[in-house]
């Protein structure tokens, strides 16, 4: 180990006589920033450092280069340095100079996590209202408040067989999904309201709410509790032309901003992936030609950009990532096209 870290000590110091030569002849369609290096900090994302690389943060994995002697190569630590390089090919690659060993901290998550997490321990999306309706829930309470908070222990329906010490997410049932059309039905969001832990098992058992991220009430649902790992996946352009739609937000704002959660109209079934990057279109509307006078159609204006990072069979859950404008309910979702000098995004994620 200590050997690999002098090489790679001295492979970084050897890197400043190559940087006036790393951006002559990028892969087609690559842009890439000026930057040549760049050592990562706490606090720092996937998505920031693509974006400090490249003009078009989804590119990342056509000029990543994947470390042999790094066991995990989608894993990257504060403290380890960033270069750009030329490859066996002559092209320009992205590598990692792993110096995480000597690091106490965990590896970046791909975008900021405090929108994000919640919605990675539940289920997400529930195929109907019966189905909803069939879920344990929060029957009763000695104290009969209107909303319950940490601390507070309640009744539950539905948990007999759950053994002391057993976590479950409490939810609610969210929006009804549909198709941009209108004309399918994809199922339920479920919103995350906070979390409860058993405290005591039998006919009627007692459950204490352990988080609460929303108000509660009786009649919550209850679901276990899923791993919340921080999503590690790189920032990708679909591998196929999409058209989507933003058919939901969850939270109650009337326009969303960098690091809001919305729900995509595709998913799975669609060949989208977690890491999918997507164009957010507003219709351009209609004005007057100056000339003639007759009505003049706009052509569709970037606002944002959205990254997949929870994928099911017909929808998806995506992280608003950059935004000119307000993101709306309705925006349509294609994949990306080249970055220009009017798009100027408001956050990297």
């Amino acid at each position: 180990m200590q050997k690999n870290i002098w090489r790679n000590t001295l492979f970084c110091l050897g890197l400043g006589a190559m940087a006036p030569v790393m951006a002559q002849a990028a892969p087609s369609g690559i842009q890439l920033r000026s930057e040549h290096s760049y050592t990562v900090k706490t606090g720092d994302t996937l998505w920031g450092i693509a974006a400090h690389f490249l003009k078009n943060p989804w590119d990342w994995p056509q000029i990543w280069h994947r470390n042999a002697y790094i066991k995990n190569p989608n894993l990257i630590y504060p403290g380890d340095r960033i270069v750009i390089i030329r490859g066996s090919n002559g092209q320009p690659e992205l590598r990692v100079i792993s110096l995480h060993p000597q690091m106490t901290a965990g590896p970046l998550p791909t975008v900021a996590t405090g929108e994000v997490m919640p919605f990675l321990g539940t289920p997400g999306v529930i195929a109907n209202k019966k189905a909803y309706d069939q879920l344990p829930y929060l029957a009763a309470s000695a104290s009969e408040h209107i909303v319950y908070t940490v601390g507070d222990k309640l009744y539950a329906s539905g948990l007999a067989q759950a053994p002391i010490g057993a976590r479950y997410q409490i939810v609610a049932l969210g929006p009804k999904l549909y198709r941009h059309d209108g004309k399918k039905a994809l199922g339920y969001a479920l919103r995350d309201l906070g979390s409860a832990v058993v405290r005591s098992n039998g006919p009627h058992p007692a459950v204490e709410i352990t988080n609460a991220l929303k108000e509660i009430s009786l009649g919550d649902r209850l679901v276990p509790t899923t791993d919340r790992s921080a999503p590690h996946y790189f920032p990708s352009a679909p591998s196929h032309p999409v058209n989507a739609q933003i058919i939901a937000k969850m939270s109650n704002y009337p326009e969303l901003m960098v690091g809001q959660v919305v729900i995509v109209d595709q998913g799975r079934d669609s060949g989208l992936s977690a890491g999918n990057v997507l164009q957010v279109d507003r219709p351009g509307g209609e004005t007057k030609n100056a000339v003639t006078g007759k009505p003049f159609a706009l052509p569709p204006q970037k606002v944002g950009t959205v990254m997949l990072f929870r994928i099911f069979p017909t929808v998806s859950y995506a992280v608003i990532t950059t935004a000119t404008h307000g993101i709306l309910v309705g925006d349509q979702l294609a994949s990306p096209r080249p970055v220009t000098a009017s798009d100027r995004p408001s956050g990297n994620g």
